[in-house]
């Protein structure tokens, strides 16, 4: 299909600026750089939609910069279509949200994509698949609301139910007893009447667990002691079954455990 004429300096507001680049002053993981995104206009008014109501909920507020690896690409799917785009991140005054950061900023990942999901019927994320742990794909292409046959909508239930509401059941993308025994008692704590299948209840969820997941504390400046324990955790997840996971933790603990370095972290404990 040919690239649609409307493009997208801002959301809601805010520059998106493209951040793949091979450049490491505007490559992923930085601001990136002011840039035209296609899109149809349709498709740019459900983003402006979805994004004001993420300023308005989030205890940060309107961010300074959406970064995005862009979306309108000349190839198979909803981006050909200027109906599709990928964030990678979200940046304000003094905390940023990096997607492929989901495993140690798990609660606000989870709170950013439960809006994402009152708006739009396909959001991808990092518990998808290996090509999505860097960005959000979005796309407008299926219809919002819950369906048990859908791995991306299940995988994000599942890690609301776990990290938002302290529910002890698998993520594992798959629908079952164990997930509906929970959305019952989630439900039921929250008030929600009716099914998960029902959409309104599907978006009073989606709304509560964005308000679970923000709250209303600004997130905290992490010492170095909270980001060597975020390694750690990121080692354990990522290096389960690998080989190369005994090396790089004995590396680090190597680090951590020299004399110099224990002193230094002696002050944070």
């Amino acid at each position: 299909m040919s690239r649609p004429t409307n493009y997208a300096e801002t959301i809601a507001g805010v520059p998106v600026h493209y951040d793949r680049y091979n450049n490491p002053r505007y490559c992923y993981g930085t601001r990136g750089k002011p840039y035209k995104f296609y899109m149809t206009q349709g498709f740019e008014t459900k983003l402006n939609e979805s994004f004001e109501d993420l300023w308005e909920i989030c205890s940060l507020g309107k961010a300074e910069v959406i970064a995005s690896a862009g979306a309108y690409v000349d190839k198979p799917g909803m981006h050909a279509k200027g109906r599709a785009i990928d964030i990678d991140a979200l940046f304000w005054s003094d905390y940023a949200l990096i997607t492929n950061n989901y495993l140690v900023q798990t609660s606000f990942y989870l709170g950013v994509e439960a809006i994402l999901r009152k708006h739009f019927g396909t959001v991808l994320n990092y518990l998808y698949n290996a090509a999505h742990k860097d960005h959000f794909h979005v796309d407008d292409g299926t219809e919002v609301g819950y369906s048990n046959t859908s791995k991306s909508k299940t995988f994000f239930l599942q890690a609301a139910l776990v990290n938002l509401f302290e529910q002890p059941i698998s993520v594992d993308g798959k629908w079952g007893d164990e997930t509906s025994g929970a959305v019952s008692v989630v439900f039921k704590g929250l008030g929600i009447q009716r099914d998960i299948f029902d959409k309104n209840a599907w978006l009073d969820f989606l709304t509560q667990a964005a308000n679970k997941a923000f709250g209303f504390v600004e997130p905290e400046e992490k010492d170095p002691l909270d980001l060597i324990r975020d390694l750690y955790k990121v080692i354990d997840s990522e290096l389960e079954n690998s080989i190369y996971r005994k090396p790089i933790e004995t590396a680090l603990s190597t680090f951590v455990n020299h004399p110099d370095t224990r002193n230094w972290l002696a002050k944070y404990e």
